[in-house]
């Protein structure tokens, strides 16, 4: 599917095994991103997205067929679909991209059940951004 946003043209496609180094790079910049607390280094994360993409989780990519501009991954639950990561590189942000993966993955793929996701307590533009498409809140977990 090709997406316009801003005049420039986008496509969603299933994410390939070669991909896993660029997913994995861009999993070290959510991880800053949001400050979380995983100090996996980037081999480690690699190795992590290598057996998940092998085994349960499904990622698609948001490309203009040169250059990625974001990732959605995920895996099926059997009850639900379990959002991992949803990211979008620091200069397409606050360009609807994220937005438009969602869109694009309601209309595509998670049109049978409810989607899940987990989101750091502390990362308000992610709560904000969540809500904003319809996500509520859950349950609230707790760790000490």
């Amino acid at each position: 599917m090709v997406i316009y946003l801003q005049g420039n043209c986008m496509q969603i496609v299933k994410a390939k095994i070669d991909d896993i180094k660029e997913i994995a790079r861009m999993n070290k910049l959510l991880i800053e991103d949001e400050q979380h607390p995983n100090k996996m280094n980037i081999y480690q994360l690699t190795d992590r997205m290598t057996g998940w993409l092998e085994n349960e989780y499904i990622c698609y990519l948001a490309t203009d067929g040169k250059k990625i501009s974001g990732y959605c991954l995920y895996r099926d639950d059997g009850e639900y679909y379990y959002l991992r990561q949803l990211f979008v590189e620091r200069q397409y942000r606050r360009k609807g991209i994220a937005t438009q993966i969602l869109d694009w993955m309601y209309s595509n793929i998670w049109q049978d059940k409810k989607v899940r996701i987990d989101v750091l307590s502390h990362n308000e533009n992610a709560i904000a951004f969540y809500e904003n498409y319809g996500f509520s809140i859950g349950c609230l977990r707790m760790e000490k």
